[in-house]
């Protein structure tokens, strides 16, 4: 009892068990989806501030694109000191805003304005930026162009700026009032608030900015910023192997789990406000840029555990009960089937038994659609016999009786030399009948058939050796027999039969042969449906099947009347076939050939 009792209980929990853990499963890729979209959204907002300043800075360097300088600026001669003035004190006001230098086109410096605290900005020393990479790149811009370099750690005469300061600048070229290139105007934005403002958290998320080359450029598990431009810490190389992802192969917007953690990266679009239509991109530059960031946000394994929690709870707490409910099922169920087991084996013997009498009564029912089958196929081929014989005989039968009427009469010894070569003819028209009677009836009668594996090619071969006088028409074209007996060469049927089925179909292929081609008969084995199928293929003179369609295998039936015949061939074939449990069918076109189908029934 007790083991019906585990065994009913195991078959009901495993279905439950199998569904809760699937359950379990849709509730955990729920909550990972909803933590993926809610960190793309938060990624969006980081992005919008990183892209706002990319846009400040490129309106804010675009205003130096459309300024005509004099041709006597120089370091000596700078710009009107009110109108730099204005410019300076408009701009001390934006915190990020830390630098704005004037380089003529030999990389030197003509006029340099720095941030001096957080709000004034003062003139600083004149330096020489020839080897700066943003300098080369703005020699090769054209009028109105501007280029926003990468984001970088400052460097001042050549050495990284301590402490580090990320900066990001944009370039654009000056020009005098010839339209002669002047040099570049430069303008720095510190990125150091704008990063403290991305690296803040909205859960224990952790916040990596990388560039184009996948460098982390600030992230909130460190202080460094840009630690690939300068000396990488210990914690920054184990941050830059973290990142080593196996599913971050494409550079392109995705979610995904992998170490324990959600990582979603998300592309920086600086063009998505545009397809907004936001009007500050109306009047957008031309801008050229290396920038190419991405944000890739972390949910640790920590704090997705953590969030997990309650549907392991209520997993538990599912099964615990559905294991509780389950084992009084089981018990009571086991019960039941302890009272039921005896009634069951009183009905066995019963059931046996009866078994086996359907068993029986199913064998013998099989037996007699069998014999109906093969009665019903009998009358009908009785039917059509004694239709064709009554017909034929009518008409002898009648002329015999007229003849023999005459002959009774007062003898005329010329009319009874007329009458008997008459008589003569009836008597053997008469005697051809009775024969083809007996070939018919022989057919009928062998109702034990020795069936046998017969090689249908050498049946072939064998048969086609009694027509060897016979295989060239009279203008010397061949006749050919050929075989494509591949799907299969064997069949269980009688050999007899078989053939003489050969014998009608090789011999009414060489009598119907056309004789401007090289005639051939082609025998090609297939499988229907199980079933072994035989194609008997000629090019000869074909039939008119819209004519003699319905009268193709009946007795006496004749389609060629320039060739002499009885008419008896396919009607003794398809009697035969049918003995062997078998059918045949027939597509046939005049001056074209004719083909016959031969379906076995059993194999």
């Amino acid at each position: 009892m007790w083991k019906r009792i585990v065994t009913t209980s195991l078959a009901l929990y495993i279905p439950l068990l199998i569904f809760s853990l699937f359950w379990g499963y849709l509730q955990k890729d729920s909550l990972i989806k909803n933590m993926g979209e809610i960190q793309q959204r938060n990624i969006l907002n980081k992005s919008y501030h990183l892209i706002d300043q990319s846009i400040i800075l490129i309106k804010i360097t675009s205003f130096w694109s459309d300024v005509t300088f004099n041709e006597s600026f120089s370091k000596e001669n700078p710009l009107d000191s009110v109108f730099i003035s204005n410019y300076i004190r408009t701009m001390q006001g934006l915190d990020v805003y830390d630098q704005f230098r004037i380089i003529d086109i030999h990389g030197d410096e003509m006029l340099r304005y720095e941030k001096v605290d957080k709000d004034s900005m003062a003139p600083a020393p004149l330096q020489s930026k020839t080897d700066r990479a943003y300098f080369q790149k703005g020699l090769t811009l054209n009028k109105g162009q501007i280029y926003v370099s990468p984001i970088e750690l400052n460097r001042e005469n050549g050495v990284l700026e301590t402490p580090h300061k990320p900066v990001i600048r944009g370039v654009t070229p000056i020009f005098a009032n010839n339209d002669n290139p002047t040099g570049l105007a430069v303008v720095n934005f510190n990125m150091g608030k704008i990063f403290d403002l991305m690296r803040t958290r909205i859960t224990g998320d952790n916040f990596y900015l990388l560039d184009k080359n996948k460098n982390v450029i600030t992230t909130n598990l460190s202080n460094n910023t840009l630690p690939h431009q300068s000396r990488m810490s210990p914690l920054d190389s184990s941050i830059k192997k973290r990142l080593e992802l196996k599913k971050l192969i494409f550079s392109r917007d995705t979610f995904f789990m992998e170490n324990g953690s959600l990582w979603v990266y998300q592309n920086v679009r600086t063009g998505f406000e545009k397809d907004m239509g936001m009007k500050r991109y109306a009047d957008m530059p031309d801008i050229v840029t290396d920038d190419d960031w991405a944000i890739l946000q972390e949910i640790p394994h920590q704090y997705i555990r953590q969030r997990l929690q309650p549907i392991r709870r209520n997993l538990i707490l599912f099964n615990a009960l559905t294991l509780i409910v389950i084992a009084i099922i089981a018990m009571v169920y086991a019960r039941t089937q302890k009272e039921r087991k005896n009634f069951l084996e009183q009905l066995k013997s019963q059931k046996n038994a009866l078994v086996k009498s359907q068993s029986q009564l199913n064998e013998s029912n099989s037996l007699v659609k069998n014999a109906n089958e093969r009665l019903r196929v009998r009358n009908r081929q009785l039917e059509d016999f004694n239709y064709v014989v009554a017909h034929n005989l009518k008409a002898p039968v009648s002329s015999m009786s007229i003849i023999v009427d005459m002959l009774s009469k007062p003898n005329n010894q010329d009319t009874f030399k007329e009458l008997l070569p008459k008589l003569e003819t009836i008597s053997n028209s008469i005697s051809t009948l009775t024969e083809d009677v007996q070939t018919y009836v022989s057919i009928l009668n062998n109702k034990e058939l020795e069936v046998e594996n017969v090689n249908l090619l050498l049946l072939i071969k064998e048969v086609e050796n009694d027509f060897v006088g016979t295989l060239l028409n009279e203008e010397g074209k061949g006749f050919n027999t050929i075989y494509n007996l591949d799907a299969w060469h064997s069949v269980k049927c009688s050999k007899f039969y078989m053939k003489s089925i050969v014998q009608n179909f090789l011999s009414n292929a060489i009598k119907y042969r056309r004789p401007d081609v090289d005639s051939h008969i082609i025998f090609e084995s297939a499988w229907e449906n199980d079933k072994k199928v035989l194609y008997v293929k000629d090019n000869g003179l074909g039939i008119d099947m819209e004519r003699h369609k319905e009268s193709m295998f009946k007795l006496y039936k004749r389609f060629h009347r320039s060739h002499s015949g009885k008419g008896m061939g396919l009607f003794i074939v398809k009697s035969q076939l049918e003995a062997m449990n078998a059918s045949i069918e027939v597509e046939s076109e005049e001056g074209v050939g004719t083909t016959f189908k031969i379906k076995f029934h059993k194999i």
